[in-house]
């Protein structure tokens, strides 16, 4: 009734683990990129060191998922078909 949309994402980049790099964050998108992903990222800082691990990748992993064939689209692109 209120127009809400239950979204759901189904890659992981990880970037909350303090082990991930961006090689990694990359990495495990492309290995599970398909038709349809949603991907999630905190492009925000990391409250205990202040990195921006998420941000910094950003522009590497979109550069890969377009190399790969994929376009980007946003939530409100996708829900409007």
């Amino acid at each position: 009734e209120m127009g809400l949309h239950i979204i759901a994402w189904n890659i992981d980049t990880d970037d909350w683990r303090s082990s991930t790099d961006a090689t990694k964050m990359a990495d495990n998108i492309m290995k599970n990129l398909a038709d349809g992903a949603i991907i999630l990222m905190h492009i925000g800082s990391n409250p205990e060191d202040g990195t921006t691990l998420d941000a910094d990748a950003l522009p590497g992993i979109i550069k890969e998922i377009k190399t790969a064939g994929y376009s980007l689209a946003t939530l409100d692109q996708i829900l409007a078909g």
